[in-house]
């Protein structure tokens, strides 16, 4: 039946140089488009998202974001325009959304994304404070059949693993700080998902200008030589505007395919605690 059916949005995206490195698209430039096709799926199917936020009261933050490239990689000279699919399935109780995207050209995939969001009621409009919460009602009903799935399969995905199948340690754990400016965080001064996963993936180029002369080279040329094959991001607890950031970056061998994974820590610096966010990155070998 039609009404059955999953929603999709597409849309096409000119490429610029700034989405790409010279080995691929950027995982900060799929991330900027899985937003911007969040927010045009809410608009074209279910509510704009400022009048979720401020009419219904209701926002998403990550809890789980996922790339995973196809091969070869696409490079900037191989395309003008990006066509992006878009949808959107939420568990039973409206907790959970999940954003499925595509990414490819000509027919040919370049990428896929994956981004699991707990759904928060929103306390305080002024700051956007919030706290875990579901869809209002009259929102959850307006998802299909086809965009439903069962409550314990969303909390199922939300649980984090160890994504890749880690070998050896290959270098000391190396540490950075800096500090959260408003350029990093939404419109709540809290963390966004993209800026932060740019930051791991910058940690990871670091290595390859560190002056600790004990880092073997063969473990920090594939930080800028080697594509990324996949990526996954964990948030945990949120880091805000002006707060000190640390990351602590590892590299370890992948056991299978023979790549590079670079696993980061990101927290609050000083404090022994669990990290906010954790990444990991699995590289081509080269």
């Amino acid at each position: 039946m039609i009404l059955d059916a999953a929603r999709e949005t597409t849309f096409r995206e000119p490429l610029y140089t700034t989405q790409f490195s010279p080995l691929q698209l950027r995982p900060r430039a799929l991330l900027d488009l899985a937003a911007n096709g969040f927010a045009r799926w809410l608009a074209e199917h279910l509510t704009p998202f400022p009048q979720l936020l401020h009419e219904h009261r209701t926002a998403v933050v990550v809890r789980i974001a996922r790339i995973d490239y196809a091969a070869p990689d696409l490079r900037f000279a191989d395309a003008s325009w990006l066509d992006v699919q878009v949808r959107v399935t939420t568990g039973g109780s409206g907790e959970w959304l999940v954003l499925s995207l595509g990414y490819a050209t000509g027919g040919r995939t370049a990428a896929r994304v994956r981004l699991i969001m707990r759904v928060l009621s929103v306390a305080e409009p002024e700051s956007l404070a919030a706290q875990p919460g579901v869809l209002p009602p009259a929102l959850l009903a307006e998802f299909t059949g086809a965009e439903r799935l069962p409550s314990d399969e969303f909390r199922e995905q939300a649980r984090i693993r160890q994504p890749f199948d880690l070998g050896a340690e290959l270098i000391a754990p190396q540490e950075w700080e800096t500090t959260l400016s408003r350029s990093q965080c939404e419109v709540a001064d809290q963390w966004s998902f993209v800026e932060m996963t740019e930051l791991a993936t910058s940690a990871r180029e670091r290595l390859f200008t560190a002056t600790d002369s004990a880092l073997p080279a063969d473990t920090v040329r594939p930080a800028v030589r080697a594509p990324v094959r996949s990526l996954v991001a964990f948030f945990q607890r949120p880091m805000f505007v002006f707060d000190a950031c640390r990351t602590v970056t590892r590299a370890h061998q992948a056991r299978q395919g023979g790549g590079t994974v670079f696993r980061h820590d990101i927290g609050h610096a000083g404090a022994a605690r669990t990290a906010g966010l954790r990444v990991w990155e699995l590289l081509d070998a080269t």
